[in-house]
């Protein structure tokens, strides 16, 4: 498993400028737990959002979403600026929103 890196507060702050409109507990997120290997050992969390065109070049053009991290097993976990809520890409780049109570830290930390 790869060790996880908590962002430094430089590292939020280049986030944040690049990236505003992504939610608050993301970037708790990122300071607080870091990037790697979740602890629930279920997801691999990006140093920084990537478009999804980079994992799905058959999405190109899509400039709503980004994603932050993966399963490890061909499904990413992204973000979705125009509905502001997380989802997630199914191994085809179908795209699908989580829950309304969706809480970030829960999801990546839940070993259940």
């Amino acid at each position: 498993m790869a060790k996880l890196r908590p962002a430094t507060s430089s590292d939020i702050e280049r986030l944040r400028a690049k990236w505003s409109q992504l939610p608050e507990d993301y970037f708790a997120y990122m300071r607080d737990v870091g990037w790697g290997t979740s602890p629930s050992g279920r997801h691999m969390i990006y140093s920084g959002p990537i478009s999804p065109v980079e994992v799905y070049p058959q999405l190109s053009g899509e400039a709503n979403r980004v994603l932050i991290g993966d399963d490890m097993q061909g499904y990413c976990l992204g973000y979705d600026f125009a509905t502001k809520s997380y989802g997630e890409y199914s191994d085809f780049g179908e795209w699908s929103e989580m829950e309304q109570d969706f809480v970030l830290v829960a999801h990546l930390t839940d070993a259940g």
